[in-house]
């Protein structure tokens, strides 16, 4: 009956704008520290196309990295009841959405769609957002679709991650991590990767894990500085 009442509209939207004013006000009373800044700054100021990626553990705190005279965020989530609720967020702080998944099990879950979606906001200049381990794991893992929308388009991904001191985290598949208000926080710009569209899919492979690694190591030195424990990919 639960799972029915969160399939409304309404029930959706109201939570997304929930969501959509708590990340407002992480992003507000945190004091937030940003290392590695300059990774991005040329590109960011280049007014270019650019692909964002950070672990779907961190997604509350997206829009602390993010300024609004930046390239316009895209949003790529799935078409599930848990992806609706994202989308009423994004909507609910301005941003742009991409709907779609990779097929299961022979359904079509929108994802060449959203990769054509996706392609077409990277060339007119905007910055699309991957949860790369969304929307159901494994934890921490790094798919080849960034890469080849990287790939497609000539755009420049560039990995970031978060940590909070004050929080709450899950038991969920993702170490999902619930940031409370007033604390201090953590950005981490990581090496920005340009993709030439004749790379094949071994040199795909091989950034794929330079990418994975430095975002989980990251991550880890984010979450230790801040007084907690790692969490391991999956």
């Amino acid at each position: 009956m639960f799972k029915r009442f969160l399939r409304r509209p309404a029930v959706q939207s109201g939570l997304g704008w929930g969501v959509a004013q708590y990340m407002r006000l992480i992003k507000a009373t945190t004091r937030w520290d940003i290392l590695h800044p300059e990774r991005v700054e040329d590109i960011i100021a280049g007014r270019k196309g650019v692909i964002a990626l950070t672990w779907h553990s961190r997604f509350l705190m997206l829009t602390s990295a993010w300024k609004r005279e930046y390239q316009l965020p895209y949003v790529m989530i799935s078409r599930s009841r848990d992806g609706a609720v994202v989308a009423a967020t994004c909507k609910a702080l301005g941003l742009q959405t991409l709907r779609g998944s990779s097929k299961k099990r022979g359904k079509n879950k929108g994802g060449e769609e959203a990769a054509a979606g996706a392609v077409t906001a990277v060339k007119s200049g905007g910055c699309v957002v991957i949860t790369p381990d969304g929307p159901r794991g494994p934890r921490q893992r790094l798919g080849d679709g960034p890469l080849r929308l990287a790939r497609a388009t000539g755009a420049p991904i560039m990995p970031c991650t978060f940590a909070v001191a004050r929080r709450k985290q899950f038991d969920s598949w993702d170490k999902f991590v619930l940031p409370k208000l007033f604390g201090k926080g953590l950005i981490i710009w990581g090496t920005p990767v340009t993709i030439s569209k004749h790379a094949t899919d071994e040199e795909l492979e091989n950034i794929r894990l330079f990418i994975e690694t430095e975002m989980n190591a990251l991550l880890a030195e984010a979450d230790k500085s801040l007084g907690h424990i790692p969490v391991a990919p999956a």
